[in-house]
């Protein structure tokens, strides 16, 4: 059933100017104008060749009456122009229907992925420690080892369905931000030493580490990881750009 807001849309949009947009709508309707546009006699004229016709074909003999008056012409044209306007409403009315129930499925599916997003933020906000040090920190240098502790927590916690996102393009770029994040993740632990007995790490091994040079392959090992992690942040920024323009947040 409608609510009020709905009838009074219904009656405005549809009714006061309907929207000719169905074929067979236009077909009715121009059935009708034709009927009513068209001159007596050559309506006359086609009434008796459709009844001659059908007087050779069928053997049988009928004849068509004079026309006296041309009112039932009009009534007959009218009443199928309204028949039209009437199958228009109706035809609207149903896709009006229908695409309120499609935007009510739609709004739905953004809840989820809205919850979902908000998780996700939680854990990586852009201003948090593991995206700044995506963005700002040269592995030529240490690093702690709880810098990238969230990280690590996505690419082994958002690898099942349960984390997946419903809108196609975000769950692609999610996918995506996962692969790369488990690249990193595995590439700098295996780069990475420890310092002594605590919690900081260089991808300098001790040998070169107060060198004035390093090698070629350390130098490499090292742009390898920034350049890493420069592509981590802009898909992080990407993903989160992304989820707030299509989830509205």
């Amino acid at each position: 059933m409608f609510n009020r807001k709905e009838v009074k849309e219904i009656i405005w949009k549809k009714w006061l100017f309907p929207d000719f947009t169905n074929k067979l709508t236009w077909l009715v309707a121009g059935a009708g104008v034709t009927i009513l546009l068209t001159p007596t006699p050559l309506k006359q004229l086609f009434y008796n060749w459709l009844v001659d016709t059908f007087n050779l074909n069928s053997g049988e003999y009928y004849t068509l009456a004079d026309l006296q008056s041309n009112t039932a012409d009009y009534w007959l044209g009218f009443g199928v122009i309204l028949l039209s306007l009437l199958h228009n409403i109706g035809y609207r009315v149903f896709i009006y229907k229908t695409d309120k129930l499609a935007h009510i499925e739609k709004q739905k599916l953004i809840e989820v992925d809205k919850v979902l997003f908000n998780k996700f933020i939680e854990l990586l906000p852009s201003d948090g420690l593991d995206v700044k040090i995506l963005e700002e920190h040269d592995f030529g240098n240490s690093h702690h080892g709880n810098n990238v502790n969230a990280l690590d927590t996505f690419v082994h916690t958002w690898n099942n369905a349960q984390k997946q996102f419903l809108d196609t393009e975000l769950e692609s770029k999610r996918s995506d931000f996962i692969t790369k994040s488990r690249h990193f993740i595995y590439t700098l632990a295996s780069r990475s030493y420890a310092i002594g007995n605590g919690e900081i790490f260089s991808c300098i091994p001790d040998a070169y580490r107060n060198a004035w040079e390093w090698p070629a392959h350390i130098d490499e090992q090292v742009k390898e990881l920034n350049d890493l992690g420069t592509e981590l942040f802009e898909l992080h920024k990407d993903l989160i750009i992304t989820a707030r323009r299509k989830l509205k947040c």
